[in-house]
């Protein structure tokens, strides 16, 4: 159930393919990167984004974005 009453903003998925680990991640693409952005085969890089904070804690995950792409 979701509550309308709160903020919802969409967000850009990633799945990359790690070739060594033989394994694919899915992750948020960091804010600012669309869909439009993006393109398969694209070479992108980890780094790190808060997912959620509030007055008591920071909630931490890691965000992908098109290498060579500046915050």
């Amino acid at each position: 159930m979701t509550d309308p009453e709160l903020s919802w903003e969409p967000c850009a998925f990633i799945a990359v393919e790690l070739e060594a680990e033989r394994m694919v991640v899915l992750g948020q693409a960091a804010p600012g990167i669309t869909v439009a952005d993006l393109a398969v085969g694209l070479e992108v890089e980890v780094v790190p984004g808060v997912l959620h904070e509030d007055a008591e804690t920071t909630w931490t995950t890691w965000h992908w974005r098109p290498t060579g792409v500046t915050e």
